[in-house]
């Protein structure tokens, strides 16, 4: 049998398996305990479809090829959020259309248990405390709530877990994101250990379809060159979730993906691969976000209606049960009004008045032929990830090790140390099958800004000049961008990684004898994140110059409903702030010497 791995690779891999393992076993079962003894309410939604849960809804719903639309909500509180699925409500009242389900999006650190939130910046969002928080969102209109971000994957899965199946969530997520570094929760295999604890209150549900979530834009695939490898990852996903801990799971992918074509097919791949008799295999499908416009905002509507469309009509053909959520066209810019997001998926809903024209026109032959090369192609790069952890020692009957090295491999070599242009055709580098949008995009803003410096005063200067770069949060690409940029002109770069808190910048730093620190800051963090450097610099007794970029709000008063841009806030402090990467090469390189 042919070897998966070289040496170096396999050590790699070893050194991530962690010493000191609980009884993964005892902890399902101590979950599967509690999901036993949880009551689901019945929402508005289930009594007004007549259904038990919402697989069988979108099982009927499929099985009239009928798409069914979601919609993405993250307001400032809990009453916001109520309200807005009343608006809902009545959208679809007055228009005759159909919003069926709403995507949760609470603040990031409900992820993080109570006990360890001290001196955590909190994001945009809205907070859940006690299950009535849950049940006031869950109760508030017959539009379904899903309550994905900030439950499974994070450390205070158990306790979201459990409060919002018993609210009557039948769909929980967003599992991918366990790669992600929890804020306040450095004991990784706690973390993940409390995460399979989770995966058996969802067990204990399967009778009655309560589903494991996923979002590929949101986890390890993020950081892949090819599209084609987002199904291989969510083949692994479905091996700890359903193969080891006996929970359901289902597939969703899209925010980062621009190729419709190929979007088409890994819609149509993951349903035959994720689908069971009882329950479909796509949760949602995302529309793109990479190429929205932060100017002619209106615009915006111009590239999502046909892709709704596509999707309208692959349904009629594949009937998936899947899910269509839309982006509204401020999503860019800032968070979006509840009139934002019906008004983008009037629109998008609105296209399937057309479907009848445009069906008897499509040739499904491009998109079927593609379809069955991502399935092949994803089981043996799947079959390559089993077998090359299996090599390296991982034990892959027990799903809390796997998660733990999973999620402590850089992501980035996933692909690399699995993808079959490597392993089995014996490429030197990852070819992708299907290149992804937002890492063809950052290659090429990349490019264009190294052209545009490289023979400038300020490149020079830049030469050998020691910097490193963080990301405050999951967005990566920002910072692979510049970390591109800087290492092609010259700069000595130590890249830290993504959702990295105000002390690891600082541990960094130290570690790496590093002065200049880069930071990548969104979701409303920036004041908080940025004040909190300046307090453990202070500790330290160091001087750092500390350089943040990316979308600079917070909220400034308790109060505020919209965030605040607090850049000049945030210079006033004495860090430096960036709107561009040729910016903050200028102010990288503007006290050095020839």
């Amino acid at each position: 049998m042919k070897e998966i791995l070289n040496s170096a690779k396999r050590e790699y891999i070893s050194g991530l398996i962690p010493d000191d393992m609980p009884d993964w076993k005892k902890s399902w079962e101590e979950g599967y305990k509690i999901g036993e003894n949880i009551i689901i309410k019945e929402t508005p939604f289930l009594k007004k479809h007549g259904v038990k849960n919402d697989a069988d809804y979108r099982l009927k719903m499929a099985e009239q090829g009928k798409l069914t639309w979601q919609i993405n909500m993250g307001l400032a509180n809990v009453e916001e959020e109520a309200a807005a699925l009343r608006e809902a409500e009545k959208f679809n009242k007055e228009t005759g259309l159909c919003v069926s389900f709403a995507h949760q999006l609470p603040k990031n650190i409900v992820g993080t248990p109570k006990d360890k939130r001290e001196n955590i910046p909190t994001a945009l969002g809205f907070d859940l405390d006690v299950r009535e928080d849950w049940e006031k969102i869950t109760m508030a209109s017959d539009v379904q709530a899903i309550f994905g971000d900030n439950h499974l994957g994070y450390p205070n899965a158990v306790f979201m877990t459990t409060n919002a199946v018993a609210a009557g969530s039948m769909y929980l997520g967003v599992f991918s994101t366990f790669q992600q570094i929890a804020p306040g929760c450095p004991d990784e295999v706690w973390n993940m250990n409390e995460n399979v604890k989770a995966l058996g209150i969802i067990a204990a549900k399967y009778d009655e379809k309560v589903i494991v979530d996923s979002n590929m834009d949101d986890g390890v695939p993020a950081y892949c060159m090819d599209l084609a490898s987002y199904m291989a990852w969510g083949r692994l996903e479905k091996y700890i979730v359903t193969d080891l801990c006996k929970a359901r799971y289902a597939f969703s992918f899209g925010n980062l993906s621009s190729n419709i074509v190929h979007k088409a097919a890994i819609f149509v791949a993951a349903s035959d691969i994720f689908k069971t008799d009882d329950q479909p295999g796509v949760e949602f499908v995302y529309h793109n976000t990479v190429a929205h416009w932060n100017h002619h905002l209106h615009s915006n509507y111009g590239f999502q209606i046909p892709e709704a469309l596509l999707f309208i009509l692959l349904e009629r053909k594949y009937k998936t049960g899947g899910s269509f959520m839309s982006v509204p066209i401020t999503e860019k810019v800032s968070i979006p009004t509840v009139q934002e997001m019906l008004d983008m998926t009037g629109a998008c809903q609105r296209a399937e008045e057309c479907a009848d024209d445009f069906e008897q026109i499509i040739d499904w032959t491009v998109v079927e032929s593609l379809r069955d090369q991502v399935k092949e192609f994803s089981e043996i790069m799947f079959n390559n990830a089993m077998e090359g952890l299996k090599e390296a020692g991982v034990d892959i009957t027990n799903p809390t090790e796997m998660l733990v090295v999973l999620k402590r491999m850089d992501p980035t070599k996933f692909e690399v140390f699995f993808h079959p242009s490597v392993v089995n055709d014996k490429k030197k580098e990852v070819v992708p099958m299907m290149p992804a949008a937002l890492w063809s995009a950052s290659e090429k803003q990349a490019d264009r800004i190294v052209k545009k410096m490289k023979d400038t005063d300020s490149a020079k200067r830049l030469k050998g000049k020691r910097v490193g770069i963080v990301s405050g949060d999951l967005h990566y690409f920002g910072a692979y961008v510049l970390t591109k940029v800087l290492k092609d002109l010259g700069a000595d770069v130590i890249y830290g990684g993504n959702s990295c808190d105000a002390i690891d910048v600082l541990d960094i730093a130290d570690e790496n004898d590093i002065t200049d620190m880069c930071i990548s800051l969104h979701n409303g963090q920036a004041l908080h994140f940025s004040s909190l450097l300046l307090q453990l610099a202070k500790k330290r007794k160091k001087e750092y110059n500390f350089f943040v970029g990316g979308v600079l709000t917070s909220f400034v008063k308790d109060d505020d409903k919209e965030p605040t841009n607090v850049a000049s806030m945030i210079q006033e402090m004495g860090i430096m702030t960036t709107n561009t990467v040729e910016e903050l090469i200028e102010k990288l390189t503007m006290n050095e010497s020839h």
